[in-house]
């Protein structure tokens, strides 16, 4: 019985070693583009990098933003993370933080804004239909 699981042992370890290399061999042949389709010639390559790291670099830059503070539901830290990459942001304090983690919190306050905007929509909505229904 022994011998058996040895010989079912070595074919597995032979199977799994085969579907590594054919793994492998699928993801060798796959080749991750670096460049969009459309920028076929060297020199729309070159300009594509050129705009890819001035948009990484901006992206990149310090800023100086200061979050409101009181004592009550905005009173702690703000923690923002963007692939990976986070900051922690005092509230009441000028703070440098890269643009990118800034512009993350203008789209969550135009998010806040825009959910706060439907909420009363929708709000006057029922109030009109209730009143419509005699209810």
């Amino acid at each position: 019985m022994e011998q058996n699981e040895k010989i079912t042992l070595q074919k597995l370890k032979k199977e799994m070693e085969e579907m590594r290399l054919e793994y492998e061999q699928k993801l060798a042949s796959v080749k991750v583009a670096e460049v969009p389709p459309v920028a076929s010639t060297s020199k729309e390559r070159e300009a594509y990098a050129r705009l890819a790291r001035a948009q990484e670099s901006w992206l990149n830059e310090y800023v100086e933003i200061k979050l409101f503070k009181d004592n009550d539901k905005y009173k702690d830290d703000v923690y923002v993370a963007i692939n990976g990459k986070n900051c922690v942001i005092r509230r009441g304090v000028w703070t440098r933080i890269r643009r990118k983690f800034a512009l993350l919190l203008d789209q969550s306050e135009i998010q806040d804004l825009r959910t706060a905007e439907m909420i009363a929509s929708e709000s006057q909505r029922f109030e009109q239909a209730t009143q419509l229904r005699g209810m």
